[in-house]
């Protein structure tokens, strides 16, 4: 574990969900799996008693996925977009999120 993911707060887990259609269709009560913005430090134990803390739910399972950055451009200017890591928390079947 590196410093930058040791100092991260319970509140700063969490960032955003994410609104896609795959995501909202992860909702449904079989699949019960919620999407989540973090930061790339974030690790899925952070993750995982982030969500337990924040809404007071079981976690079953997380899973991650890291964006790496892109070269992108704006008329004559030339840079990269931001380095991002989504979250997949699956919960306990009997309860769910007020996301």
């Amino acid at each position: 574990m590196n410093a930058a993911s040791e100092m991260l707060e319970t509140y700063q887990v969490l960032m955003s969900t994410l609104v896609t259609e795959k995501s909202i269709f992860h909702r449904t009560a079989p699949l019960n799996k919620f999407t989540f913005r973090v930061p790339v430090a974030a690790t899925k134990t952070q993750i995982r008693k982030a969500v337990q803390d924040a809404f007071g739910v079981k976690v079953v399972f997380v899973a991650t996925q890291r964006y790496k950055e892109l070269a992108a451009r704006y008329r004559f200017h030339r840079g990269y977009t931001a380095e991002w890591k989504k979250a997949i928390v699956t919960i306990n079947k009997e309860q769910t999120l007020p996301v």
